[in-house]
C-alpha cells in the first residue's frame, strides 16, 4: 500500500466484530427466533342449504345474523311472534305460556255490587212518613255519597233519592208539628184528678183513654180530634182499649176483622141499654205505618148524626 493513499474498503460481510478491548454485546438480531410456519386455515363445511355470502361468493352465509339466509338459528324479525323458547319481540305481549310473559293473563272482574247504605237511605226515604225516619235516610244517604267517591260500588242514585225523600218527610212532619203548636194543638187533653175531659183541646188520637168524649173521628185519616167534656156535645166516645198480637202486620183485612171482634166482645158489655140501641159501634185502627209503634184498637160509639151528650158508658 502506498504512503498516503486511502483505499475504501467495503464493510465486512457478517456480524459485526467486538474491537479489541470491547465486550461482546447482546444481538438482537442474532438472538431473535423466526416464527413459526402456521398451516393455512381450515375452513368449515358449508350447512346444507346455505346461500353463498352476497359479498363474499366462495364463503357460506353464517347463520343467526338478521339480513343472511342461514336456517338454524335465525332470530324473529321486528314485529313478529318469536317461535317457542325465544322471547317476544319488543312492542309486543308473549303468549301465555312462553318466556318474556309478564304475568297472568288479566282477568276482568266481575259488575260492581250496590253499596248498602245507599239501598237502606232509599228504604228510610219512602217510609219518611213515619216521624224520625226521615232523619235518617238523610244520614244513611250522606254516608254513602261519601263511601261511594271511590267508585268501587254502585247506588249514588239511590243515596241521592234517599236524602231527597227524607228530607221532604223531615219536612212535612216538621211543617205538621209547627202548625198543630199553632193550632193549640197539647200533649194531653185537661183532665180532673179522677181522670175525666175538663176542657175542650186538640190532642193526638193516641193521647186518648177510655171514657174520653170528643169530636171529629169521622174521617179516613185520623190524626187530631177534639177531646170534649162528655157533659157537652160531642160525637164520639171511647169505650175501651184492646192491643192486638205482636209479630208482622198481617195485612188491614186480617187488622179490621180481628178489631172488629174484639170490640164486640169487650166493649158491648160496657154500653148502657140507651147507648147500645141509640149509637152506632165504630173503632179506631192501626195501619201499616203505625203497627210497628202502636197496636191499639180504640172501641168507639159515634152519633149516627150530629152529636149526642152525656156518657154512655154503666
Amino acid at each position: 500500500m502506498l504512503p498516503g493513499v486511502t483505499v475504501d474498503l467495503p464493510p465486512p460481510s457478517g456480524a459485526p466484530q467486538p474491537t479489541p478491548g470491547q465486550q461482546p454485546g447482546p444481538n438482537p438480531e442474532a438472538d431473535a427466533v423466526p416464527p413459526p410456519i402456521m398451516p393455512p386455515p381450515i375452513m368449515p363445511p358449508p350447512y346444507a342449504g346455505q346461500q353463498p355470502h352476497p359479498d363474499h361468493p366462495g364463503f357460506p352465509g353464517q347463520p343467526g345474523f338478521p339480513g343472511q339466509q342461514g336456517q338454524f338459528g335465525q332470530p324473529a324479525q321486528f314485529g313478529q311472534p318469536a317461535p317457542f323458547g325465544q322471547p317476544a319481540p319488543f312492542g309486543q305481549p308473549a303468549p301465555f305460556g312462553q318466556p318474556g310473559q309478564p304475568g297472568l293473563p288479566f282477568a276482568p272482574t266481575g259488575p260492581a255490587g250496590r253499596n248498602a247504605l245507599a239501598v237502606a237511605a232509599l228504604c228510610c226515604g219512602i217510609a219518611a212518613v213515619i216521624p224520625l225516619v226521615g232523619v235518617v235516610a238523610i244520614v244513611l244517604g250522606v254516608v254513602a255519597l261519601h263511601q261511594l267517591r271511590g267508585g268501587f260500588q254502585r247506588g249514588r242514585g239511590m243515596a241521592i233519592t234517599g236524602i231527597v225523600l227524607g228530607a221532604l218527610g223531615t219536612l212535612a212532619w216538621t211543617a205538621f208539628i209547627v202548625i198543630a203548636i199553632a193550632s193549640g194543638v197539647t200533649a194531653e187533653p185537661e183532665r180532673s184528678a179522677s181522670g175525666q175531659v175538663t176542657g175542650q183541646s186538640q190532642v193526638f188520637v193516641d193521647k186518648l183513654k177510655a171514657g174520653d168524649c170528643f169530636s171529629g173521628g169521622k174521617k179516613d185519616q185520623i190524626d187530631l180530634v177534639t177531646a170534649i167534656p162528655c157533659t157537652s156535645p160531642h160525637e164520639s166516645q171511647v169505650v175501651t182499649i184492646v192491643q192486638l198480637p205482636d209479630g208482622p202486620y198481617p195485612g188491614e183485612d186480617k187488622v179490621t176483622s180481628q178489631a172488629e171482634q174484639d170490640c164486640t166482645d169487650k166493649a158491648d158489655p160496657l154500653l148502657t141499654d140507651k147507648a147500645y140501641d141509640e149509637l152506632d159501634p165504630s173503632y179506631i185502627y192501626p195501619d201499616a205505618d203505625t203497627w210497628r209503634g202502636d197496636r191499639s184498637v180504640l172501641c168507639l160509639v159515634e152519633a149516627p148524626t150530629g152529636t149526642t151528650t152525656g156518657s154512655a158508658l154503666k
